[in-house]
């Protein structure tokens, strides 16, 4: 039991020290504050770094998937129209099958894939890790840290109980003083080797105290430039998908007006006999074709795309 209460007051003590709780009227702990405050903050930065770290892997497990996807669906064969033959079989229309990407250049999309997670780990994500490399490290230190101030703090209050005990022994010399002399020599080459150690304990603690705070100081400053990084993240997605799009050669674009006008495409209305009206091009009545099929330009972001208007 008694070596048990004995460790019970010993982890109450620890964690009184910790918490920065006074054991004693006059005692101030050891100070680590503001170590403490920056490491609390950069904390809760890491964790945002994670998800950022995260979320740019899944881009680029992601990006990988979809081309890859892409590139198996442009090398398969559209359908062909069949009719029946003199013997009662299907022929096809077309001898050949048709690649459904016809003349994309599929490989680049599988290097615009590869190029891409290649950039993002060098450009992004290398730095990104360092930078969580160097914030466990400290983390490590900071344990450290914080043991040596329990330590400095303990011994800082056995040389207290010995100085207190060389006032009592003083005080009482005039009633006991052989006696007292002989416990008074006791304590005083005891407490002084206390206090070597104590000293010796807190030159370390400040040394690290100092050490840590510059390397917290550095981390920090290291963190301003996040935003460049997210900045050059999205540079490369948008270039990877630009190239994808590049290697799809499309000049231009045509669109059916089959398709519902909710998908993008533009429906003409069989009752309207309004203009359409282009910008810096020509002025088209949809009453004018009658009939007849009506070419209908528009113009989006300077971009200019045909699509063949089917009056009703």
């Amino acid at each position: 039991m008694r070596a048990a209460d004995g460790l019970l007051a010993f982890g109450a003590l620890q964690a009184k020290q910790k918490w920065h709780l006074s054991l004693e009227k006059n005692f101030r702990a050891t100070s680590n504050a503001r170590n403490e405050a920056m490491w609390h903050e950069a904390t809760t930065f890491a964790n945002h770094l994670r998800v950022v770290e995260k979320e740019l892997a899944q881009w680029q497990r992601d990006i990988e998937s979809s081309f890859t996807n892409i590139r198996t669906i442009m090398l398969s064969p559209l359908p062909r129209v069949y009719e029946e033959g003199h013997n009662g079989q299907a022929v096809p229309s077309e001898p050949e099958p048709t690649m459904v990407g016809g003349d994309v250049q599929v490989e680049r999309l599988t290097t615009a894939a590869q190029q891409t997670k290649k950039r993002l780990d060098i450009e992004v994500l290398q730095p990104v890790k360092q930078w969580m490399v160097a914030y466990r490290t400290i983390g490590e230190r900071m344990k450290r840290l914080e043991a040596l101030r329990l330590e400095l703090d303990s011994r800082r209050r056995t040389v207290a109980d010995l100085q207190g005990r060389c006032e009592r022994v003083r005080a009482n010399l005039g009633t006991t003083r052989a006696r007292g002399e002989v416990d008074m020599e006791i304590t005083l080459r005891k407490m002084q080797h206390k206090e070597d150690k104590m000293q010796r304990t807190a030159s370390q603690f400040q040394e690290m105290e100092q050490t840590v705070y510059n390397s917290l100081f550095t981390l920090i400053k290291d963190t301003s430039v996040l935003r460049d990084y997210a900045a050059a993240a999205l540079l490369i997605i948008n270039e990877c998908f630009s190239t994808a799009y590049a290697s799809f050669n499309l000049e231009q674009v045509q669109y059916s007006t089959t398709a519902p006008a909710a998908a993008g495409y533009p429906e003409l209305n069989k009752y309207e006999s309004s203009k359409y009206e282009t910008k810096g091009l020509e002025k088209y009545e949809s009453s004018k074709y009658g009939n007849e099929p009506a070419k209908v330009m528009v113009s989006h972001d300077d971009q200019y795309y045909d699509y063949q208007a089917q009056a009703y």
